[in-house]
This record gives C-alpha cells, structure tokens and sequence, in this order.
C-alpha cells in the first residue's frame, strides 16, 4: 500500500523559513551598512582627511548602546557586543587598511589573541617580538594600530617609555582590549577582569572622550619627589589615580606613568591645577592617551 506524502510544511520547517527571511534582511541591512561607510571614506577622501579612521569614542558609545539593549534579553549581551566589534572592525577597514602590530613573544602570546578577538580575525596581524618594533610599526606606517600587553606592576616591555620618546607625534592610547566583561560569580560581583590578560591599542589619532572614560599620562618629575608627594597632591584635586610604573630615564628624574579616572588631558584644568601646587617638582608631563572604561555585564540580568 502507498500512502501520500505529507506535503504539508511542518511547524518546525515554518520556524526555518522565518529564520531564513530574518536572516536575509539582516544580510540585507549589513549590505545597506557597508554602502554608508563607503561613503563615509569617500566623504573624507575627498576633505583629504588622511588620520586614522577609528572613531574610539562613538565605538565606545555603540557598544554600550548594544549592550544596554540585550543586557536584559535571552541573547547574551557579550555575545552581541562581539558580533557588532567585529562589524565595526571589518567597517572601519573599508575606509582604511586596518594591519595590526602586536607584541607576541615566544613565552606570551595573548595580545595577539586578544587583538585577533577584538578586531576580527580578517584583520591582517603583524607579529612583533619586542615593544620598539611596535611602536615603529606604527610611526612608520606599516600599521595603522599596534598593541601592547596592559601594564601589571613592574612591566619588564615598559612601551610606554617608547611612545614616549616619540615627542608631541608619538601614537596615543585609544582602547582597551578586551572592551567587555562578564561577572564570573553572581553572588560577590566579582568579574576577575584583573587577574585576566587585557591590552591597550595605540595609533596616530586624537583618543575621544566616551563618557566614562581612563587617562593615561607621565609625569615628569624631579628625581627627589617622592610618589607620595605627588599622590597627595592628586588626592587633594579629588583625583583618582593609580600608579603603574616608574621608570628612571635620566639621572635627575623620574618618570611616572599613572592611569586617572576621566578623560583628563595634561591641560585638564582640575590636573593642570593640582600640578601647579608642587611647582618646580615637576618638570613636564605628558598625555599618552585615553580609553572608554570597559564594560561589565551582569549574567544575573539575562534571562
């Protein structure tokens, strides 16, 4: 006996089709995306606009939009902050070649890795054994971005030493890398973002503030000035500042490189003031850039 093929489509096979509709309108609208910034890098072409095209801030500003929005939602929120980096990413490389430097080492490989996730693994990825190789990558342009480990107490690489010595043109801090967290533990709020590795991207570009945001500056300070002195200086101007390192490049100074809440510039009025109050003590300090403060999502939030 033949029986007759259910012809019929199936629920679940009515589910696909609306996927498959969903998905070419998403493939459609990305299309639509890709066309706007296209004509974003003409537009600058043709104002002969030839600085780097990442925009950190309203990078910053998007992503926090997006996290915002699927924070509460069954779709995890880092993972839709990650589809959209990588969009932005594959975007800002239509206006301009987008090759990377990182410092990778054969005991340390992280940075790579962090700026394969964080940029996208079509971006075309410099592999440098040393920080000067970095830092020269970008001056010379053979990259548009390069990318150090984030400094953890005495950081043997010290890069920042490196831009510094690059004068008033050197590179500047734009990122941090990785951009978003998860909470670990629910219960104690605790993302262990400090015992993971992270890095900071530099390129020739002016940081933008996002709205919350870190400073990083050195200041250049005679040799006998204690950190102390200079920390209860900042902590009178209501600064919040951490130390990362301190280096001793010539014999009658010290420099010291320290991270601030806030999008503070080295003639910020609050930092230029507090500097003023211990006069000759310091000899000069120097912006080495800025970056959106990272992003912690709660998974006690999603659904």
């Amino acid at each position: 006996m033949t029986g007759k093929k259910n012809t019929a489509p199936t629920e679940l096979s009515s589910l696909r089709t609306q996927i498959d509709a969903i998905d070419d309108r998403i493939m459609e609208l990305l299309l639509q995306r890709i066309a706007v910034v296209k004509q974003v890098g003409e537009y600058k072409k043709n104002s002969k606009n030839t600085s780097c095209p990442i925009r950190s801030g309203r990078e910053a500003e998007m992503l926090r939009r997006i996290a915002a929005k699927f924070c509460t939602s069954d779709f995890p929120a880092a993972a839709a902050t990650s589809i959209w980096r990588i969009i932005i990413g594959a975007s800002t490389g239509l206006e301009a070649e987008m090759t990377l430097s990182v410092l990778s080492t054969e005991n340390e490989d992280n940075v790579y890795w962090l700026a394969r996730e964080y940029f996208g693994s079509h971006s075309t990825i410099i592999k440098q054994p040393h920080v000067n190789r970095v830092v020269g990558d970008v001056v010379d342009g053979k990259a548009a971005v390069g990318i150090v480990p984030f400094p953890r107490g005495a950081d043997a690489n010290q890069w920042w030493v490196v831009l510094l010595q690059q004068g008033e043109n050197a590179p500047k801090i734009f990122a941090h890398i990785p951009f978003v967290y998860n909470y670990l533990d629910t219960q104690t709020k605790n993302t262990q973002s400090k015992a993971l590795p992270a890095a900071l991207a530099f390129a020739k570009l002016t940081p933008e503030e996002s709205g919350d945001d870190m400073s990083m500056l050195v200041i250049e300070a005679d040799a006998n000035v204690s950190q102390s002195r200079l920390q209860t200086a900042f902590q009178a101007a209501k600064l919040e500042v951490t130390w990362l390192d301190i280096a001793s490049i010539t014999s009658d100074s010290r420099h010291h490189f320290v991270e601030i809440k806030g999008f503070i510039s080295e003639r910020h009025e609050v930092f230029t003031s507090a500097i003023a109050t211990l006069g000759a003590a310091v000899l000069k300090t120097h912006f080495i850039g800025a970056y959106a403060t990272p992003i912690t999502i709660d998974k006690a939030k999603q659904n």
